[in-house]
């Protein structure tokens, strides 16, 4: 498949059939404010960004609906293990597809399925959202904690009770427990807090170390 670069915007969001935002979170709103008045209704459009809102601690896709302003917008967040630097090898991993809309979150989970991709779907997009935040700070502290040279075994305890902290936050946000021990949840925070690809966990490591 052709790979086409343009720097307007306008092209970008004219006769797509799935948008796909893969920009830092800190760029998402403005993002969004630029693509708005190009977003035709009935859209579906895919967030790959992690993080939170430091100002409004909206989740990536509750900014996109602000700015979009569109009730018939279709937003999905797609997360779980998935580090680019083993995908664009095309090693085999798994992925959620989140969406309030089930048939959305289906129809983007055809578009990616590969034989080295599996794509699970989840209705929960909160909790999915903020999986896909809060694990970089356990990871973080996992890197920190591997940095002092505390073991292994610390940085399976701060995994395990970071995952457990994270749920009962999700919970009392109305989140589903599932999402928190599945993909989002465990997978992701498995990866980001292990992984040589992991900034977080590699910047902890040199925290750790005093750097």
């Amino acid at each position: 498949t052709a790979v086409a670069f343009t720097k307007s915007i306008e092209e970008v969001c004219t006769n797509k059939d799935v948008l796909l935002f893969a920009v830092p979170s800190v760029f998402v709103r403005a993002t969004a404010k630029k693509a708005a008045p190009y977003i035709p209704d009935g859209q579906i459009v895919l967030d790959v960004a992690k993080g939170i809102e430091p100002d409004t601690l909206l989740t990536m896709t509750q900014i996109m609906a602000e700015e979009f302003n569109n009730p018939t917008v279709k937003l999905v967040a797609l997360s779980g293990p998935t580090h680019a630097e083993e995908v664009v090898k095309d090693l085999p991993t798994t992925i959620i597809s989140a969406s309030e809309d089930i048939e959305t979150a289906e129809m983007v989970q055809k578009v990616f399925n590969t034989g080295r991709l599996r794509v699970y779907t989840n209705t929960d997009i909160r909790g999915v959202e903020l999986c896909g935040a809060l694990k970089n700070v356990i990871a973080l502290a996992s890197g920190i904690a591997t940095g002092l040279g505390c073991g292994d075994n610390a940085k399976a305890a701060l995994i395990t009770r970071g995952i457990a902290e994270i749920g009962r936050l999700g919970n009392a946000m109305g989140c589903k427990e599932q999402t928190f021990s599945g993909l989002a949840g465990i997978g992701d925070i498995i990866v980001t807090a292990t992984s040589i690809h992991s900034r977080n966990n590699r910047c902890g490591m040199l925290i750790g170390q005093g750097v």
